[in-house]
């Protein structure tokens, strides 16, 4: 046989062509022309922050160190926290020119009625919600973490983002309020990407494993969000490290976060303590030494765009 290859499924691959899909992941990589708003292409997100005593140490050495990070993500569940601790934690990043976004809950692990989730098949099944109560609580933390200050949440279901999308555009939540979705959406494809983006979702975690034929596609399928791709992962979810990519990661999925440090622990529920922050900002040091390296030219995003969830205090 002579000549081009001749791919499977010709009347799937005419259809999804035809209507913008994309069809092969044997691409050429092109370079994003997108960036954020207020100008540079990528931004540092560090996970797990979740709570003062943890983020104070954290600041403390990542200035110590010289590292540039953008934002932090509290994980566990802000309706864990005090409201106390929630001010000083907004207050601190505040001073200090970081963002953070907190965690809406209840989550199913959390919840009574949510013994399906506890099964290994629903922990398969990431963190929807499977009853209204739930719906309205995650609704009353949204609320509540809006009259605090809090200027990004990180939401787990795609009801309770369409939602909290039509609550913002009634001026209910603060319209600078940021959306981000969490991994546990499981954004493994453009059109999921596009489905979250679609709904209101400004910041899209995408799944772990994600390559780059992919993360180029889910960049054409919702350009006004930005990506947060994880460079490492607990090992409870693989234990992986791309840091070798992140120069691709920037150029192919830009305006993007670089979401550094999960690798620090087996699990998200691990203890942190200050040899765990150490070993944290080391990754993110690492990171960024590679992107450097590999990449120069590459701008951080603006201090002033509303996607670094500053708080207001």
């Amino acid at each position: 046989m002579t000549g081009n290859l001749i791919l499977s499924s010709q009347r799937a691959l005419s259809w999804l062509e035809s209507h913008g899909y994309g069809t092969v992941d044997d691409t050429q990589p092109q370079v994003s022309t997108y960036e954020f708003s207020t100008g540079g292409v990528y931004g540092v997100e560090v996970p797990v922050v979740n709570n003062l005593t943890t983020l104070r140490k954290t600041i403390h050495l990542l200035q110590e160190e010289g590292v540039y990070v953008t934002r932090f993500n509290e994980t566990h569940g802000a309706f864990l926290l005090c409201d106390t601790e929630i001010r000083e934690m907004l207050s601190l990043c505040s001073q200090e020119g970081y963002g953070i976004a907190f965690g809406l809950g209840p989550r199913p692990e959390y919840d009574r009625r949510a013994a399906f989730y506890r099964s290994q098949f629903g922990l398969e099944q990431g963190r929807q919600i499977n009853n209204h109560d739930a719906m309205r609580a995650s609704v009353m933390d949204a609320l509540r973490l809006d009259t605090l200050g809090c200027r990004g949440l990180i939401v787990y279901d795609l009801g309770v983002l369409h939602v909290l999308n039509a609550m913002r555009a009634e001026g209910e939540l603060s319209h600078n309020m940021v959306f981000k979705v969490s991994s546990h959406c499981m954004i493994s494809n453009s059109i999921l990407a596009k489905i979250h983006a679609d709904n209101g979702a400004n910041s899209l975690t995408v799944t772990h494993d994600v390559g780059l034929p992919m993360l180029q596609a889910m960049r054409q399928s919702a350009p006004e969000a930005s990506l947060d791709v994880p460079l490492d992962v607990y090992r409870n979810k693989g234990g992986f490290i791309r840091f070798h990519e992140v120069a691709e990661i920037v150029q192919v999925a830009a305006p993007v976060f670089l979401k550094i440090g999960s690798s620090s622990q087996s699990d998200p529920y691990d203890n942190t303590n200050e040899a765990t922050i150490a070993k944290r900002v080391g990754r993110v040091k690492r990171a960024l030494e590679m992107l450097n390296e590999n990449l120069p030219m590459a701008e951080r995003m603006g201090g002033k765009d509303p996607l670094v969830c500053l708080p207001k205090t």
